[in-house]
């Protein structure tokens, strides 16, 4: 090869080179979408310093794609704020863990499902007998109230006073009664709860073993034909 053809060569080499930087060049700019200070879109393939703790978006010059989208930089309040819910979630996260955990090495102790749901039959009935003492006591507390505002409207309408030690009576039994009606609605939220959580765990304990749903389970969820 002359030194002509050589040179040739070479500066077919040098532009071939030059046109793939530019084009590497070229792939590699980016397109920036802002909103500035009074609220109007900008555009730009410059980032001033005004928008650099801005929310933006990124694009390819050459393809229009978007390749990034960046958060406005946050304050030092919503920094410390931030930080706070960080750790309380990773302390959420890290119970939540421990709770599966825990939750996994009891149904492992259990045999079969039976042993499962036999687990939560005391529990189900002491709190269905606590129901049952408190719904007797509030029936009882209406009775002996309702009489004793009888007492205290036959003495109104004979134009007597109520005596005190009668009216503070009725006051009593009347917020003792609110306070057992208060705790009923508390321990049928914990019955339902206890019904929830048993549920739960069977089919916890279905997903770990592997088991086929009951043959009674199967009955109740399919409701009778008529």
């Amino acid at each position: 090869m002359n030194r002509a053809l050589l040179s040739l060569a070479v500066v077919a080499a040098l532009l071939a080179s030059g046109v793939s930087d530019a084009q590497a060049q070229a792939a590699q700019k980016k397109l920036y979408r802002w909103v500035d200070k009074d609220g109007k879109v900008q555009f730009s393939d410059a980032l001033p310093p005004e928008a650099v703790d801005q929310a933006r978006t990124e694009f390819n010059a050459a393809s229009g794609s978007t390749t990034a989208q960046v958060d406005r930089a946050l304050t030092a309040e919503e920094r410390v704020a931030k930080a706070e819910a960080d750790r309380l979630q990773a302390i959420a996260d890290k119970e939540a863990e421990q709770a599966r955990k825990t939750e996994a090495a009891m149904i492992a102790s259990f045999q079969n499902e039976e042993e499962l749901r036999h687990s939560f039959t005391n529990r189900i009935d002491l709190l269905k007998q606590t129901l049952e003492a408190i719904e007797a006591g509030i029936a009882s507390q209406r009775a002996s109230l309702s009489s004793m505002l009888a007492e205290a409207a036959e003495s109104e309408l004979a134009g007597k006073a109520v005596p005190a030690r009668q009216a503070q009576g009725i006051r009593g039994l009347h917020d003792e009664m609110v306070r057992q009606q208060q705790m009923l609605v508390l321990k049928q939220g914990e019955l339902v709860e206890l019904d929830a959580e048993l549920l739960r765990l069977v089919e916890r304990f279905r997903e770990l073993k592997g088991a086929a749903p009951a043959a009674g389970d199967a009955a109740e969820a399919t409701p009778p034909t008529g």
